[in-house]
């Protein structure tokens, strides 16, 4: 194991301000790895950062924007956000900032970067050890499902060892994206990162610099002084660790930058010297510090990354995060990233109204108000609008197929980052991204309502021909008998015919087509967007005929089912929003 204090001299503790393990795109579209001094002060230099790895994509996003909070205490407001948008560099408090606390960035030594410096197992305790894997979603975590599980797959293999910069993006995974669950490591059950099973919103520029810029929210005076990250704080100790659970005294996240480096778990990786260089096989692993409140925050110090939905149960008025689900793209939701998106409108049997709220998340509204601002102060100067969002080459975009991979306007494309759960498991994990035309920065209110008019009648149609196909599986399960089959075997049956899902399927890239289309012609992209819905509904219908069959008895059931998709196929049409309404009273 490799001694860090070796002869009086520091041996090699991995800067991560000063050597590269930051996975970041560069304008040309070449993949490379930078240090995190030069992601930050380099930002416009460079296209994204991307790991290959949702999670931890995510979280070095979070990373240098809690590193960029605490540097610039800031931003005040949009006015300020569109100030630095400007200027392309960050102000000179950031390089200050990062020279005061570098020796907090170092990955080994006596003051281990989001670790607790005495976690050693030679000396708390064996049980404290586990292998590097405890720190992976994907590989041999116990929170994984066993498909997922690369370990557990048979023939599968991990790799023995990680490199410092590996271990470094797996720590910061980790600490953003645990769940809870059995540890018996400080106490039985740790609770789950902070947001462990949210969706993760964030908004995106033409290069990396953009990006930090739109997405550091306006950071209220109240949070400066004690919303402490790890390394501005004194190192963690097992004893101060101990005594949060001795009883549980949970603590709390005083602000945006503690929530997005919480110390989840406690860490320790335990460096070892090999003729290939120092690499982490194991790690001191524990509990970390636990936090007061749900995860995502509450009030004003909701997490900004996070979008609230309102409760599905009338007797919780508690919203909760956005969370990716399985069987659905995030399309399918996509006014959880707008304006009062969630709100849900409630009436009880006295007939009184309630109004239960939800919240965008706030890198998305505050992204739209800078570039709203920065719009405004062109058009002023009469220099141009900003550049468009998505003006890269061409070698940049993997899914340049897409409709609004390359948007030929000022756009802000939304990425959402997220890990699929299902009790306590993770099974997945996944990033995708939308792009919000130029519509949404104009009015984002009748956005909304245009974007919600175009899910109503996804929705309308995708629910007839779900219906449908039930009444298909029943007339073909009856057939001639007097007695009607049982529901259950009616409902095997429906599942088995991939009718929905071929639907759903079907009306991805239509959807992103409709989105960009709302600058040129609301109407003519309603049309358009109807006419996909009826091109992807028949498909989907051609799919339960083909299982129906071509026989007497198979044709007959399909005349008798077809009738609710083709009525809800035929009420399509143009419908006016509140917005058009107004406008044209």
């Amino acid at each position: 194991m490799l001694d860090c204090a070796h002869g009086g001299e520091l041996l090699d503790t991995f800067s991560l301000l000063d050597r590269e393990w930051v996975p970041v795109v560069a304008g040309g579209g070449e993949r490379r790895h930078v240090s995190l001094r030069d992601s930050l002060l380099r930002a416009a230099e460079f296209r994204r950062i991307d790991a290959g790895h949702p999670l931890q994509t995510a979280a070095l996003y979070r990373l240098h924007l809690a590193v960029l909070h605490r540097a610039l205490k800031g931003p005040k407001d949009a006015e300020q956000g569109a100030d630095w948008y400007l200027a392309e560099r960050f102000p000179d408090e950031v390089a200050r900032y990062l020279d005061r606390y570098a020796d907090r960035f170092h990955l080994f030594g006596p003051r281990p970067f989001m670790q607790v410096a005495d976690l050693d197992p030679a000396l708390v305790g064996e049980n404290f050890r586990s292998h590097w894997t405890r720190l992976s979603a994907e590989e041999g975590s116990p929170n994984t499902t066993a498909l997922y599980n690369v370990e557990a797959r048979p023939g599968g293999d991990r790799s023995d060892a990680l490199t410092p910069a590996q271990a470094a993006l797996r720590l910061l995974e980790h600490q953003n994206f645990a769940l809870g669950g059995l540890i018996k490591r400080f106490t039985t059950s740790a609770r789950a990162a902070p947001v462990a099973t949210a969706g993760l919103f964030l908004a995106e520029g033409a290069n990396l610099y953009q990006t930090l810029c739109l997405n550091l929210v306006p950071y209220p005076q109240a949070m400066h002084g004690p919303d402490l990250p790890p390394w501005e704080e004194a190192p963690l100790t097992v004893a101060q660790i101990r005594a949060h659970y001795d009883p549980e005294q949970p603590r709390v996240a005083a602000g945006y930058a503690s929530r997005y480096a919480w110390p989840s778990r406690s860490v320790l990786l335990l460096p070892e010297e090999t003729p290939q260089g120092v690499v982490v096989r194991s790690i001191g692993f524990g509990a970390g510090v636990p936090l007061e409140g749900p995860g995502e925050g509450s009030g004003t110090g909701t997490d900004p990354m996070v979008s609230l939905r309102p409760s599905r149960d009338p007797k919780n008025e508690q919203p909760f995060p956005y969370k990716l689900r399985r069987e659905r793209l995030l399309w399918r939701d996509l006014n959880a990233l707008l304006p009062d998106p969630a709100a849900q409108v409630d009436e009880n049997r006295q007939g009184k109204v309630k109004v239960r709220p939800g919240t965008p998340p706030r890198t998305v509204s505050h992204a739209r108000d800078v570039m709203q601002t920065v719009a405004e102060r062109r058009a002023g100067a009469g220099k141009p609008p900003p550049a468009p969002s998505q003006d890269a080459p061409e070698d940049v975009w993997a899914e340049e197929g897409i409709p609004d991979a390359r948007a030929a306007h000022p756009v802000i494309p939304v990425v959402v980052f997220g890990q699929l759960t299902d009790q306590g498991k993770a099974f997945a994990m996944r990033q995708e991204t939308y792009t919000l035309p130029e519509a949404f920065i104009e009015n984002p209110e009748r956005f909304r309502d245009h974007v919600q008019a175009a899910l109503t009648d996804a929705g309308t149609v995708g629910e007839a021909l779900r219906r449908s196909v039930h009444l298909l599986a029943q007339a073909l399960l009856k057939k001639d008998a007097e007695r009607d089959p049982h529901k259950d075997d009616v409902g095997k049956l429906a599942a088995q015919i991939p009718a929905e899902p071929t639907y759903w399927a079907g009306l991805d890239t239509p959807f992103r087509a409709y989105l960009l289309a709302l600058d040129a012609d609301p109407q003519a992209a309603l049309r358009d967007w109807h006419a996909a819905l009826r091109r992807a509904a028949l498909a989907g219908w051609h799919i339960a005929q083909e299982a129906a069959g071509m026989n007497a008895a198979g044709l007959r059931a399909v005349e008798q089912a077809q009738g609710l998709l083709l009525k809800a196929l035929s009420a399509l049409k143009p419908k006016e929003t509140p917005h058009d309404q107004a406008r044209s009273g």
